[in-house]
């Protein structure tokens, strides 16, 4: 499931929570309990979830509420008050027994269910863009560029006006039990009129003014290493996945990438092309320049992982390849047409892996130049001997000059869709294919372009 799924489940929970403590009564000492550490448990996971999305805690330390008043007070720091809002809301001066969830219901079997869902979209996140390291996939580098990141607070901010309601509603909800209850859960009775009187939600209301109109994360999923053996593709979710993990493996060991994962890559790119019918001449040319290309380069067979990410685009490939059996009209245009937005970001990874193997000099060309005769024989022939590619090769420099292509196939507006448009490409050259410069990225200081020797 996708951040949206998970932010969708999110709200639902939380809006039923909300309804469910209008028509309840807190009857039971679980419920309570269920409930109060639930409430303060999903403003812990927005703030966890805000942190990652930009990059690291946007305050040094949990401030009290009275300091976090202050910090709310002011004007132009929406970002540093949201996550100093969340984290004084989470507060809550007494700890309450954990319930079994068996015996738990009500509004607290809602809430439980909205801390599981923001603590996913926390872990997809995190999948992305581990705290303290570097990014791990290209969505991961396009989320560190800013992409997506103005609408994932938005997002936050919607939970966290969500989680506000649960807060107005909260004291009455817990002074409907009278008697020896209610002076212990006085402190999370106070920590919710202090979220819902405080100017949390006005923070919260220009967040989400902020992320109107700006590419969104929804279609963020978890970053999975390929799997062993290759899971079966039979929808377009299950070829999006593979050909999501594949390449984000590629992206993350380009030294690893053989002629196998630029064949396999290539053609995928190729068959999407042509059986969505939705790429212009140009793109398809470029993809079948890049197939053919491909296979006329050897390296050594890939082992471990790397196998298992060309087991999983071979998946795709013999999924795609049934429907070139029947009529267009009988294709899953839409389905197939979903592969579009993940080719650019996959060309920028096989040009990446490109380059890593013809540094360490792991790939192959046939040179056909070499004449020999056989013993005994008065006939020269031509003996298939394989030497190591070089960038001047011209297989080499159609390879690279078509992957290129097909990574600024989203920058000219085709085949544009959301997912494109929240992560842009990675970083990629402006100079020629294999000339005096040679692509490189350091993600602490973004897109850089270093000579090569």
């Amino acid at each position: 499931m996708t951040i949206g799924q998970w932010y969708n489940e999110a709200h639902q929970a939380l809006r039923t929570a909300s309804t469910a403590m209008g028509r309840s009564r807190a009857l039971a000492a679980a419920d309570i309990n269920a409930t109060v550490i639930a409430r303060s448990a999903i403003y812990t996971q927005l703030a966890r979830a805000t942190a990652l999305l930009v990059g690291g805690r946007p305050a040094a330390e949990a401030p009290d509420r009275a300091r976090a008043t202050a910090i709310l007070a002011r004007h132009g720091q929406s970002l540093t008050q949201l996550y100093v809002g969340l984290q004084a809301a989470a507060a809550v001066d007494r700890q309450f027994p954990a319930s079994p969830a068996t015996a738990v219901a009500g509004p607290a079997r809602s809430l439980r269910r909205a801390v599981d869902a923001i603590g996913v979209i926390g872990d997809i996140l995190a999948s992305h863009v581990p705290p303290g390291q570097t990014p791990r996939t290209p969505e991961g580098l396009a989320v560190r560029a800013g992409g997506g990141v103005q609408s994932g607070l938005a997002d936050i901010a919607r939970l966290t006006s969500a989680a506000i309601m649960i807060d107005i509603a909260l004291p009455g909800w817990l002074d409907q039990r009278r008697g020896h209850l209610t002076e212990i859960y006085r402190p999370a009775a106070e920590a919710a009129r202090w979220t819902a009187n405080s100017r949390l939600s006005a923070v919260a209301r220009e967040l989400i003014a902020l992320g109107r109109g700006q590419p969104r994360l929804h279609g963020l999923d978890v970053a999975r290493p390929p799997l062993n053996p290759a899971p079966p593709v039979s929808t377009a979710d299950d070829a999006v996945a593979a050909v999501s993990a594949a390449r984000t493996w590629m992206w993350q060991n380009p030294s690893e990438l053989t002629s196998v994962h630029l064949q396999l890559g290539t053609q995928l790119g190729l068959a999407v092309y042509v059986l969505s019918s939705t790429g212009d001449p140009t793109m398809i040319g470029g993809w079948r320049q890049a197939a053919i290309a491909a296979a006329d380069l050897r390296a050594t067979p890939p082992v471990g992982p790397a196998r298992d990410t060309a087991a999983e685009l071979t998946e795709v490939l013999r999924w795609l390849r049934s429907f070139g059996k029947g009529e267009p009209g009988e294709r899953p245009l839409q389905q197939i047409s979903r592969l579009n937005s993940e080719l650019p970001i996959m060309a920028a990874t096989l040009h990446k892996g490109l380059s890593a193997a013809l540094q360490r000099r792991d790939l192959f060309v046939k040179d056909e130049g070499v004449l020999q005769r056989p013993a005994g024989s008065l006939v020269f022939r031509a003996a298939e001997r394989w030497r190591p590619a070089m960038r001047d090769d011209d297989v080499v420099q159609d390879l690279a000059r078509a992957l290129l292509q097909g990574q600024d196939a989203d920058s000219r507006g085709e085949h544009a869709s959301p997912s494109s448009v929240a992560f842009p490409v990675p970083p990629r050259p402006r100079t020629p294919v294999f000339g005096s410069y040679w692509p490189g990225f350091d993600p602490s200081s973004g897109p850089t372009v270093r000579r090569s020797r």
